[in-house]
Protein backbone atom coordinates (compact mmCIF):
# COMPACT_ATOMS: atom_id res chain seq x y z
CA UNK A 1 0.00 0.00 0.00
CA UNK A 2 1.40 3.76 -0.44
CA UNK A 3 2.70 4.73 2.49
CA UNK A 4 1.09 8.32 2.18
CA UNK A 5 -2.43 6.01 2.54
CA UNK A 6 -1.06 3.76 5.38
CA UNK A 7 -0.28 6.91 7.34
CA UNK A 8 -3.15 8.58 6.65
CA UNK A 9 -5.08 5.62 7.52
CA UNK A 10 -2.92 5.31 10.83
CA UNK A 11 -3.86 8.67 11.78
CA UNK A 12 -7.55 8.23 11.14
CA UNK A 13 -7.17 4.83 13.33
CA UNK A 14 -5.72 6.90 16.34
CA UNK A 15 -8.03 9.34 16.34
CA UNK A 16 -10.93 7.31 16.17
CA UNK A 17 -10.03 5.00 19.13
CA UNK A 18 -9.72 8.15 21.20
CA UNK A 19 -13.84 8.50 20.81
CA UNK A 20 -15.43 5.56 22.95
CA UNK A 21 -18.25 5.74 21.10
CA UNK A 22 -16.72 4.78 18.22
CA UNK A 23 -14.14 2.74 19.46
CA UNK A 24 -16.34 -0.49 18.63
CA UNK A 25 -16.28 0.65 15.04
CA UNK A 26 -12.65 1.32 14.79
CA UNK A 27 -11.69 -2.28 16.02
CA UNK A 28 -14.01 -3.37 12.99
CA UNK A 29 -12.35 -1.17 10.72
CA UNK A 30 -9.04 -1.93 11.69
CA UNK A 31 -9.94 -6.20 10.97
CA UNK A 32 -11.12 -5.36 7.83
CA UNK A 33 -8.15 -3.55 6.71
CA UNK A 34 -5.72 -6.42 8.36
CA UNK A 35 -7.43 -8.71 5.96
CA UNK A 36 -7.82 -6.45 2.87
CA UNK A 37 -3.68 -6.12 3.03
CA UNK A 38 -2.93 -9.97 3.58
CA UNK A 39 -5.29 -10.97 1.13
CA UNK A 40 -2.79 -11.28 -2.01
CA UNK A 41 -4.95 -12.60 -4.59
CA UNK A 42 -3.78 -15.51 -6.86
CA UNK A 43 -0.62 -15.52 -8.49
CA UNK A 44 -0.83 -13.18 -11.81
CA UNK A 45 2.08 -15.60 -13.69
CA UNK A 46 0.12 -18.88 -15.32
CA UNK A 47 2.08 -21.81 -15.40
CA UNK A 48 4.44 -21.53 -18.22
CA UNK A 49 2.47 -24.15 -20.11
CA UNK A 50 -0.53 -22.37 -19.94
CA UNK A 51 0.93 -19.11 -20.47
CA UNK A 52 0.46 -19.05 -24.41
CA UNK A 53 -3.69 -19.13 -23.70
CA UNK A 54 -3.36 -15.50 -21.38
CA UNK A 55 -1.11 -13.80 -23.82
CA UNK A 56 -1.89 -15.00 -27.52
CA UNK A 57 -5.84 -14.86 -27.58
CA UNK A 58 -8.18 -12.17 -26.29
CA UNK A 59 -10.88 -12.72 -23.45
CA UNK A 60 -13.76 -13.53 -25.53
CA UNK A 61 -11.81 -16.16 -27.21
CA UNK A 62 -10.89 -17.42 -23.76
CA UNK A 63 -14.30 -17.02 -22.55
CA UNK A 64 -15.35 -19.28 -25.49
CA UNK A 65 -12.18 -21.56 -25.03
CA UNK A 66 -13.27 -22.37 -21.44
CA UNK A 67 -17.24 -22.85 -22.79
CA UNK A 68 -16.51 -25.13 -25.45
CA UNK A 69 -13.95 -27.51 -23.07
CA UNK A 70 -16.32 -27.69 -20.17
CA UNK A 71 -19.13 -28.87 -22.70
CA UNK A 72 -17.06 -31.03 -24.09
CA UNK A 73 -16.17 -32.68 -20.58
CA UNK A 74 -19.52 -32.68 -19.43
CA UNK A 75 -21.05 -34.67 -22.49
CA UNK A 76 -18.03 -37.11 -21.35
CA UNK A 77 -19.68 -37.45 -18.34
CA UNK A 78 -23.09 -37.90 -19.74
CA UNK A 79 -22.43 -40.00 -22.04
CA UNK A 80 -20.73 -42.35 -19.57
CA UNK A 81 -23.63 -41.96 -17.58
CA UNK A 82 -25.53 -43.46 -20.54
CA UNK A 83 -23.99 -46.07 -21.20
CA UNK A 84 -24.03 -47.51 -17.32
CA UNK A 85 -27.72 -47.10 -17.59
CA UNK A 86 -27.77 -44.30 -15.76
CA UNK A 87 -30.44 -41.58 -15.91
CA UNK A 88 -29.73 -38.24 -17.05
CA UNK A 89 -30.21 -35.39 -14.71
CA UNK A 90 -32.38 -33.10 -17.12
CA UNK A 91 -35.97 -32.14 -16.21
CA UNK A 92 -36.73 -32.62 -20.23
CA UNK A 93 -36.54 -35.16 -21.94
CA UNK A 94 -33.48 -36.55 -22.28
CA UNK A 95 -31.15 -36.60 -25.54
CA UNK A 96 -29.84 -40.02 -27.10
CA UNK A 97 -26.29 -41.15 -26.94
CA UNK A 98 -26.91 -40.24 -30.71
CA UNK A 99 -27.65 -36.27 -29.66
CA UNK A 100 -24.81 -36.20 -27.30
CA UNK A 101 -21.83 -37.56 -29.62
CA UNK A 102 -23.30 -35.12 -32.00
CA UNK A 103 -22.85 -31.93 -29.62
CA UNK A 104 -19.86 -33.42 -28.44
CA UNK A 105 -18.38 -33.38 -32.45
CA UNK A 106 -19.45 -29.87 -33.16
CA UNK A 107 -17.99 -28.46 -29.89
CA UNK A 108 -15.16 -30.17 -30.93
CA UNK A 109 -14.92 -28.81 -34.28
CA UNK A 110 -15.18 -25.28 -32.83
CA UNK A 111 -12.45 -25.98 -30.73
CA UNK A 112 -10.27 -27.19 -33.10
CA UNK A 113 -10.90 -23.93 -35.62
CA UNK A 114 -10.48 -21.49 -32.29
CA UNK A 115 -7.11 -22.76 -31.67
CA UNK A 116 -5.45 -23.15 -34.93
CA UNK A 117 -6.58 -19.79 -35.87
CA UNK A 118 -5.12 -18.40 -32.98
CA UNK A 119 -1.75 -20.42 -33.70
CA UNK A 120 -1.94 -22.07 -30.26
CA UNK A 121 0.32 -25.10 -31.85
CA UNK A 122 3.10 -22.97 -33.25
CA UNK A 123 3.22 -20.29 -30.51
CA UNK A 124 3.16 -23.14 -27.89
CA UNK A 125 5.89 -25.35 -29.65
CA UNK A 126 3.42 -28.11 -30.01
CA UNK A 127 3.80 -31.11 -32.19
CA UNK A 128 0.03 -30.92 -33.71
CA UNK A 129 -3.59 -29.52 -32.95
CA UNK A 130 -4.26 -32.70 -31.29
CA UNK A 131 -1.51 -31.41 -28.44
CA UNK A 132 -2.82 -27.96 -28.64
CA UNK A 133 -6.38 -29.57 -27.82
CA UNK A 134 -5.17 -32.02 -24.79
CA UNK A 135 -3.14 -28.67 -23.19
CA UNK A 136 -6.52 -26.31 -23.58
CA UNK A 137 -8.45 -29.38 -22.00
CA UNK A 138 -5.63 -28.99 -18.87
CA UNK A 139 -4.94 -24.90 -18.49
CA UNK A 140 -8.93 -23.62 -19.61
CA UNK A 141 -10.15 -25.76 -16.99
CA UNK A 142 -8.93 -23.83 -14.05
CA UNK A 143 -12.48 -22.13 -13.73
CA UNK A 144 -15.88 -23.75 -13.72
CA UNK A 145 -19.35 -22.28 -15.50
CA UNK A 146 -21.80 -23.46 -13.36
CA UNK A 147 -25.04 -22.56 -15.65
CA UNK A 148 -23.83 -25.33 -17.93
CA UNK A 149 -23.96 -28.47 -15.56
CA UNK A 150 -26.56 -30.45 -16.85
CA UNK A 151 -29.66 -30.66 -14.34
CA UNK A 152 -29.16 -27.08 -13.24
CA UNK A 153 -32.93 -25.19 -13.30
CA UNK A 154 -32.65 -22.18 -15.89
CA UNK A 155 -34.83 -20.15 -13.48
CA UNK A 156 -34.70 -20.28 -9.73
CA UNK A 157 -37.83 -18.22 -8.49
CA UNK A 158 -37.20 -16.84 -4.90
CA UNK A 159 -39.75 -16.47 -2.47
CA UNK A 160 -39.98 -14.51 1.31
CA UNK A 161 -42.70 -16.31 3.37
CA UNK A 162 -44.12 -15.15 6.40
CA UNK A 163 -47.43 -16.67 7.78
CA UNK A 164 -49.45 -17.35 4.99
CA UNK A 165 -50.17 -20.84 5.48
CA UNK A 166 -53.15 -20.97 3.00
CA UNK A 167 -51.06 -20.37 0.12
CA UNK A 168 -48.04 -22.69 0.47
CA UNK A 169 -49.52 -25.66 -1.63
CA UNK A 170 -51.95 -23.44 -4.70
CA UNK A 171 -48.31 -21.50 -4.92
CA UNK A 172 -45.96 -24.26 -5.05
CA UNK A 173 -48.16 -26.42 -7.39
CA UNK A 174 -49.10 -22.81 -9.92
CA UNK A 175 -45.54 -22.49 -10.15
CA UNK A 176 -44.52 -26.14 -10.70
CA UNK A 177 -47.53 -26.33 -13.26
CA UNK A 178 -46.43 -22.94 -15.17
CA UNK A 179 -42.76 -24.27 -15.40
CA UNK A 180 -43.85 -27.56 -16.73
CA UNK A 181 -46.39 -26.22 -19.08
CA UNK A 182 -43.05 -24.43 -21.21
CA UNK A 183 -40.63 -27.12 -20.05
CA UNK A 184 -38.80 -24.61 -18.72
CA UNK A 185 -36.18 -25.92 -15.58
CA UNK A 186 -37.20 -24.41 -12.73
CA UNK A 187 -36.79 -24.48 -8.76
CA UNK A 188 -38.86 -22.63 -6.16
CA UNK A 189 -36.53 -21.28 -3.30
CA UNK A 190 -37.98 -20.24 0.12
CA UNK A 191 -36.80 -18.24 2.46
CA UNK A 192 -39.28 -18.97 5.48
CA UNK A 193 -39.33 -16.52 7.91
CA UNK A 194 -41.64 -18.07 10.33
CA UNK A 195 -39.76 -21.44 11.11
CA UNK A 196 -43.02 -22.99 12.99
CA UNK A 197 -44.24 -23.31 9.58
CA UNK A 198 -41.52 -25.52 8.39
CA UNK A 199 -43.33 -28.65 7.92
CA UNK A 200 -45.48 -26.84 5.29
CA UNK A 201 -43.11 -26.78 3.00
CA UNK A 202 -40.80 -29.35 3.72
CA UNK A 203 -43.86 -31.16 2.48
CA UNK A 204 -43.35 -29.48 -1.02
CA UNK A 205 -40.09 -30.22 -1.19
CA UNK A 206 -38.64 -31.57 -4.73
CA UNK A 207 -39.78 -28.57 -6.66
CA UNK A 208 -39.49 -26.40 -3.62
CA UNK A 209 -36.03 -25.69 -1.63
CA UNK A 210 -37.28 -24.48 1.89
CA UNK A 211 -34.63 -22.23 3.78
CA UNK A 212 -35.55 -21.65 7.51
CA UNK A 213 -34.96 -18.30 8.84
CA UNK A 214 -36.21 -16.32 11.48
CA UNK A 215 -37.63 -13.01 10.44
CA UNK A 216 -34.49 -11.87 8.50
CA UNK A 217 -37.41 -10.25 6.02
CA UNK A 218 -37.26 -9.01 2.79
CA UNK A 219 -33.59 -7.51 1.77
CA UNK A 220 -31.67 -10.42 3.81
CA UNK A 221 -34.02 -13.19 2.98
CA UNK A 222 -33.97 -12.73 -0.83
CA UNK A 223 -30.30 -12.71 -0.67
CA UNK A 224 -30.21 -15.62 1.41
CA UNK A 225 -32.23 -17.54 -1.16
CA UNK A 226 -30.02 -16.56 -3.95
CA UNK A 227 -26.92 -17.63 -2.33
CA UNK A 228 -29.12 -21.09 -2.55
CA UNK A 229 -30.43 -20.74 -5.84
CA UNK A 230 -29.28 -22.22 -8.95
CA UNK A 231 -30.51 -20.96 -11.72
CA UNK A 232 -29.12 -18.84 -14.52
CA UNK A 233 -31.92 -15.99 -13.51
CA UNK A 234 -33.21 -14.94 -10.81
CA UNK A 235 -37.09 -14.17 -10.29
CA UNK A 236 -38.32 -12.27 -6.77
CA UNK A 237 -41.79 -13.38 -6.29
CA UNK A 238 -43.68 -12.37 -3.15
CA UNK A 239 -46.00 -14.62 -0.87
CA UNK A 240 -49.29 -12.41 -1.65
CA UNK A 241 -49.04 -13.50 -5.51
CA UNK A 242 -50.56 -16.50 -6.98
CA UNK A 243 -48.91 -17.30 -9.99
CA UNK A 244 -50.87 -19.14 -12.71
CA UNK A 245 -50.60 -22.30 -13.96
CA UNK A 246 -49.08 -21.33 -17.19
CA UNK A 247 -45.53 -20.59 -17.79
CA UNK A 248 -45.83 -18.54 -21.24
CA UNK A 249 -44.21 -15.24 -19.25
CA UNK A 250 -41.36 -17.46 -18.32
CA UNK A 251 -40.61 -17.95 -21.66
CA UNK A 252 -40.47 -14.63 -22.79
CA UNK A 253 -38.35 -13.43 -19.74
CA UNK A 254 -35.54 -15.85 -20.84
CA UNK A 255 -36.22 -14.44 -24.66
CA UNK A 256 -35.77 -10.67 -23.37
CA UNK A 257 -32.70 -11.65 -21.87
CA UNK A 258 -31.25 -13.88 -24.02
CA UNK A 259 -31.92 -11.14 -27.26
CA UNK A 260 -30.59 -8.26 -25.27
CA UNK A 261 -27.41 -9.42 -23.31
CA UNK A 262 -26.95 -5.91 -21.52
CA UNK A 263 -30.44 -6.40 -19.54
CA UNK A 264 -29.00 -7.29 -16.37
CA UNK A 265 -32.87 -6.62 -14.42
CA UNK A 266 -36.59 -7.30 -15.90
CA UNK A 267 -39.53 -5.40 -13.82
CA UNK A 268 -42.79 -7.59 -14.53
CA UNK A 269 -45.03 -5.35 -11.66
CA UNK A 270 -45.06 -1.45 -11.33
CA UNK A 271 -42.09 0.95 -13.27
CA UNK A 272 -41.24 4.55 -13.88
CA UNK A 273 -39.64 5.80 -16.92
CA UNK A 274 -38.52 8.86 -15.03
CA UNK A 275 -38.31 9.15 -11.35
CA UNK A 276 -38.28 12.32 -11.37
CA UNK A 277 -40.93 13.34 -13.77
CA UNK A 278 -43.29 10.70 -12.94
CA UNK A 279 -45.39 11.47 -9.67
CA UNK A 280 -46.27 8.01 -9.64
CA UNK A 281 -46.07 4.52 -10.32
CA UNK A 282 -46.80 3.50 -14.11
CA UNK A 283 -48.89 0.05 -14.69
CA UNK A 284 -49.08 -2.30 -18.24
CA UNK A 285 -47.44 -2.05 -21.48
CA UNK A 286 -45.70 1.13 -21.79
CA UNK A 287 -47.14 2.25 -25.23
CA UNK A 288 -44.49 0.59 -27.93
CA UNK A 289 -45.31 -1.72 -30.26
CA UNK A 290 -44.27 -5.09 -30.14
CA UNK A 291 -40.89 -5.60 -29.89
CA UNK A 292 -39.96 -7.34 -33.24
CA UNK A 293 -36.52 -8.68 -32.40
CA UNK A 294 -38.94 -11.21 -29.25
CA UNK A 295 -42.39 -10.65 -30.18
CA UNK A 296 -42.65 -9.10 -26.74
CA UNK A 297 -44.19 -5.92 -25.51
CA UNK A 298 -41.55 -4.31 -23.06
CA UNK A 299 -39.59 -1.06 -22.20
CA UNK A 300 -36.36 0.19 -21.16
CA UNK A 301 -36.94 1.96 -17.79
CA UNK A 302 -35.22 3.93 -14.86
CA UNK A 303 -36.47 1.92 -11.68
CA UNK A 304 -38.91 -1.06 -11.42
CA UNK A 305 -40.62 -2.18 -8.31
CA UNK A 306 -41.23 -6.09 -6.14
CA UNK A 307 -42.70 -8.23 -7.43
CA UNK A 308 -41.94 -9.57 -9.67
CA UNK A 309 -38.94 -8.84 -11.01
CA UNK A 310 -35.83 -10.98 -12.83
CA UNK A 311 -32.11 -10.34 -12.86
CA UNK A 312 -29.30 -12.08 -14.46
CA UNK A 313 -28.05 -14.46 -11.39
CA UNK A 314 -24.26 -13.33 -11.92
CA UNK A 315 -24.65 -9.75 -12.27
CA UNK A 316 -27.25 -9.62 -9.26
CA UNK A 317 -23.83 -10.97 -7.40
CA UNK A 318 -21.55 -8.76 -9.34
CA UNK A 319 -23.76 -5.67 -8.19
CA UNK A 320 -23.65 -6.97 -4.62
CA UNK A 321 -26.58 -8.31 -3.90
CA UNK A 322 -29.91 -6.68 -2.14
CA UNK A 323 -28.79 -3.47 0.21
CA UNK A 324 -28.63 -4.90 4.01
CA UNK A 325 -27.43 -1.44 5.33
CA UNK A 326 -30.56 -0.15 4.94
CA UNK A 327 -32.62 -1.92 7.26
CA UNK A 328 -32.57 -4.37 10.49
CA UNK A 329 -33.48 -7.92 10.70
CA UNK A 330 -37.07 -8.01 10.55
CA UNK A 331 -37.69 -4.69 8.85
CA UNK A 332 -39.20 -4.54 5.10
CA UNK A 333 -37.20 -4.07 2.22
CA UNK A 334 -38.61 -0.78 1.18
CA UNK A 335 -37.05 1.33 -2.14
CA UNK A 336 -34.47 -2.02 -1.89
CA UNK A 337 -36.21 -2.45 -5.72
CA UNK A 338 -35.14 0.89 -6.91
CA UNK A 339 -31.78 0.79 -5.22
CA UNK A 340 -31.05 -2.45 -7.05
CA UNK A 341 -31.81 -0.70 -10.71
CA UNK A 342 -29.69 2.35 -9.93
CA UNK A 343 -26.80 0.31 -9.14
CA UNK A 344 -27.62 -1.54 -12.36
CA UNK A 345 -27.36 1.16 -14.32
CA UNK A 346 -24.86 2.73 -12.85
CA UNK A 347 -22.68 -0.51 -13.65
CA UNK A 348 -23.61 -0.73 -16.89
CA UNK A 349 -26.69 -2.89 -17.12
CA UNK A 350 -29.73 -2.26 -18.38
CA UNK A 351 -33.04 -2.15 -16.41
CA UNK A 352 -36.39 -3.47 -18.42
CA UNK A 353 -40.29 -3.89 -17.41
CA UNK A 354 -42.39 -6.28 -19.30
CA UNK A 355 -46.33 -6.59 -18.36
CA UNK A 356 -48.34 -10.08 -18.17
CA UNK A 357 -51.51 -11.14 -17.15
CA UNK A 358 -52.33 -14.06 -15.20
CA UNK A 359 -51.28 -13.93 -11.16
CA UNK A 360 -53.65 -12.90 -8.72
CA UNK A 361 -53.07 -11.72 -4.95
CA UNK A 362 -54.26 -12.73 -1.97
CA UNK A 363 -56.70 -11.05 -0.22
CA UNK A 364 -55.28 -11.58 3.40
CA UNK A 365 -53.63 -8.52 4.11
CA UNK A 366 -49.83 -9.45 5.12
CA UNK A 367 -47.89 -8.27 7.96
CA UNK A 368 -46.76 -5.06 6.27
CA UNK A 369 -50.34 -3.72 5.72
CA UNK A 370 -51.76 -4.18 9.20
CA UNK A 371 -52.00 -0.69 11.35
CA UNK A 372 -48.44 -1.75 13.09
CA UNK A 373 -47.04 -3.38 10.45
CA UNK A 374 -47.52 -0.61 7.86
CA UNK A 375 -46.67 2.33 10.52
CA UNK A 376 -43.35 -0.05 10.96
CA UNK A 377 -42.76 -0.43 6.69
CA UNK A 378 -44.62 2.14 4.98
CA UNK A 379 -43.82 5.28 7.65
CA UNK A 380 -40.43 4.87 9.46
CA UNK A 381 -38.60 2.43 6.95
CA UNK A 382 -39.30 4.40 4.16
CA UNK A 383 -37.79 7.60 6.25
CA UNK A 384 -34.79 5.63 7.01
CA UNK A 385 -34.65 3.74 3.35
CA UNK A 386 -36.31 6.01 1.46
CA UNK A 387 -33.65 8.57 3.06
CA UNK A 388 -30.54 6.81 2.21
CA UNK A 389 -31.85 5.62 -0.85
CA UNK A 390 -31.89 9.71 -1.99
CA UNK A 391 -28.86 10.34 -0.68
CA UNK A 392 -27.02 7.96 -2.89
CA UNK A 393 -28.85 8.57 -5.93
CA UNK A 394 -31.08 11.47 -6.40
CA UNK A 395 -28.67 14.25 -7.64
CA UNK A 396 -30.15 16.84 -10.42
CA UNK A 397 -27.60 16.06 -13.09
CA UNK A 398 -27.09 12.06 -12.18
CA UNK A 399 -30.55 11.35 -12.25
CA UNK A 400 -31.10 13.46 -15.28
CA UNK A 401 -28.31 11.54 -16.73
CA UNK A 402 -29.99 8.24 -16.27
CA UNK A 403 -33.04 9.63 -17.36
CA UNK A 404 -31.71 10.29 -20.64
CA UNK A 405 -30.00 7.25 -21.41
CA UNK A 406 -33.35 5.58 -20.33
CA UNK A 407 -35.32 7.48 -23.22
CA UNK A 408 -32.14 6.96 -26.07
CA UNK A 409 -32.26 3.28 -25.36
CA UNK A 410 -36.07 3.35 -25.87
CA UNK A 411 -36.26 6.01 -28.88
CA UNK A 412 -33.38 4.04 -30.44
CA UNK A 413 -35.18 0.33 -29.73
CA UNK A 414 -38.91 0.60 -30.42
CA UNK A 415 -41.49 2.26 -32.57
CA UNK A 416 -44.88 3.47 -31.72
CA UNK A 417 -48.39 2.50 -33.07
CA UNK A 418 -49.14 5.99 -33.12
CA UNK A 419 -47.74 9.41 -31.80
CA UNK A 420 -50.17 10.20 -29.00
CA UNK A 421 -48.82 6.55 -27.66
CA UNK A 422 -45.67 7.94 -26.35
CA UNK A 423 -45.41 7.35 -23.36
CA UNK A 424 -42.71 10.29 -22.33
CA UNK A 425 -45.94 12.62 -23.13
CA UNK A 426 -46.36 15.54 -25.60
CA UNK A 427 -43.67 16.25 -28.07
CA UNK A 428 -42.87 19.15 -27.07
CA UNK A 429 -41.25 18.23 -23.36
CA UNK A 430 -37.42 18.79 -24.58
CA UNK A 431 -35.85 15.22 -24.16
CA UNK A 432 -38.79 13.45 -22.50
CA UNK A 433 -40.54 12.83 -26.37
CA UNK A 434 -40.59 9.88 -28.86
CA UNK A 435 -38.61 12.02 -31.85
CA UNK A 436 -36.67 8.97 -33.54
CA UNK A 437 -33.48 10.54 -35.38
CA UNK A 438 -33.95 9.86 -38.72
CA UNK A 439 -32.01 6.73 -40.44
CA UNK A 440 -28.77 8.63 -41.26
CA UNK A 441 -28.10 10.27 -37.76
CA UNK A 442 -28.72 7.13 -35.42
CA UNK A 443 -25.25 6.32 -35.32
CA UNK A 444 -24.40 10.05 -34.56
CA UNK A 445 -27.32 10.03 -32.15
CA UNK A 446 -26.37 6.97 -30.10
CA UNK A 447 -22.42 8.64 -29.72
CA UNK A 448 -23.83 11.26 -28.79
CA UNK A 449 -25.91 9.92 -26.16
CA UNK A 450 -23.35 7.27 -25.54
CA UNK A 451 -25.55 4.26 -25.97
CA UNK A 452 -24.62 1.03 -28.06
CA UNK A 453 -27.00 0.85 -31.14
CA UNK A 454 -29.71 -2.23 -30.89
CA UNK A 455 -28.20 -5.29 -32.43
CA UNK A 456 -24.67 -3.51 -33.77
CA UNK A 457 -22.53 -4.92 -31.74
CA UNK A 458 -19.72 -7.16 -32.75
CA UNK A 459 -20.50 -9.82 -30.29
CA UNK A 460 -16.93 -10.79 -30.10
CA UNK A 461 -16.16 -7.48 -28.11
CA UNK A 462 -19.64 -6.63 -27.11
Amino acid sequence: MNPIIKYRNFIMLMSCLHNRKLRLVCWTWLVCMVFAETSAGPDGNPLQSCKVFQTVISDYERQTLRYLIQGIQAIDASLGSLRLGRSYPSANAPPSEAALQSSKDDMYSQLRDLLHAASIPSQAGLSGIDAAVALAMSCMSSQLLPASYTGRPVVSIMMNYFKRHHVVKEIAENMRAACLSVSMSCELVVNVDNPEEAGAWANEAGFVVPVFSANLHESRGYNRAARLARGKYLVVWQDDQIPPPTGVWLLQMVRLFETYPRLGILGMNTYRICRQKEVTNRWGPPGWDPDPRTGVTWTFVHFADFAPMAIVASVFWELGGLEEGFSRPGDCGITGDWELCARAWVAGWQVGHFAWEGRKGDPKPGSTHTSVGAVACWNRQMDVGGGSFTKRYIHPVFIQDMCERVWAHNILTFTLPSPNRCPYGEQTRGWANCTVPPAGQRTAFAAQMQVQLPFELDPKTG
